[in-house]
C-alpha cells in the first residue's frame, strides 16, 4: 500500500500522532490508544473527500465477479486504491454487490487492517517486542478502531449507493483556540491587580 494513502499509517501528514506515540518509550499504551482514536476520527472525517477524488466507489459493484483483470484496471483508475481494493475484496468475500453487505464487510476488514498496522508498527519498537505488550497494545487497538466500524459501513454504504456523503461526527472534543478578538476581550474586562503596598519606613 502506497504510504500517501488515508487508510496507512504511514501517511505523510496522517497518523502523526499514533506514530509518535509509539516511538516514545515514556508514552503509556493508553495515551498511544487515545492517539490511535484521535487520529482514527482525523481519518474518518476525510473519507468522505477522499472517496471524491477518483471514479465512484460504486463501480466496483457492476463488475463480475471473478474477472481480476477488469478489477485490476479500475482499481488502477483511483486515487485511494489500498481502499478500492479492500472494498474489492470484501465484495468477493461476501459474494454479493448490495452496498449495505459490502460495506459492512469493508468496515470491518478496513478496522482490522488497521490493527495489524498498529501491530507491525508496535513491532519495530524495543518495548514492544514482548508479546505480551504488544498483545495489550493489539487489544487497546482493536477496541479504539472497532468503536468507529459503524460510521465507516455508513459512510463506505452511501458511496457505494451513489447518495449524499454522510458527515462524519467527532466524539473526541479537542481544545478551540481562542481567537485574538477572544484574547483582548479577557485583557480588558480582567480585574486589574494592585501592586502591593510597600514597607512602611518605621
Amino acid at each position: 500500500m502506497a504510504e500517501n494513502e488515508i487508510i496507512d499509517m504511514g501517511h505523510a501528514s496522517r497518523w502523526v500522532r499514533t506514530r509518535k506515540a509509539m516511538r516514545d518509550p515514556n508514552c503509556s499504551v493508553e495515551d498511544i490508544a487515545a492517539a490511535m482514536g484521535a487520529d482514527m476520527e482525523g481519518m474518518c472525517a476525510a473519507l468522505n473527500g477522499a472517496l471524491r477524488n477518483g471514479p465512484p466507489l460504486s463501480q466496483l459493484l457492476r463488475l463480475s465477479l471473478g474477472s481480476p483483470l477488469q478489477v485490476q484496471a479500475v482499481i488502477a483508475q483511483f486515487t485511494e486504491k489500498g481502499l478500492a481494493s479492500l472494498v474489492n475484496t470484501a465484495r468477493n468475500l461476501c459474494r454479493s454487490s448490495d452496498p449495505a453487505e459490502v460495506a459492512r464487510v469493508a468496515a470491518r476488514l478496513l478496522t482490522q487492517r488497521l490493527v495489524d498496522q498498529a501491530e507491525c508498527r508496535a513491532g519495530r519498537e524495543e518495548r514492544f517486542r514482548d508479546p505480551e505488550s504488544r498483545d495489550e497494545l493489539c487489544l487497546q487497538a482493536a477496541k479504539t478502531f472497532g468503536a468507529y466500524e459503524a460510521d465507516l459501513r455508513v459512510i463506505l454504504e452511501a458511496a457505494l449507493r451513489d447518495g449524499a456523503p454522510v458527515p462524519f461526527k467527532r466524539r473526541l472534543t479537542a481544545k478551540r483556540r481562542m481567537s485574538s478578538k477572544q484574547l483582548v476581550g479577557m485583557s480588558l474586562t480582567a480585574p486589574p491587580q494592585h501592586p502591593k503596598e510597600s514597607n512602611r519606613a518605621r
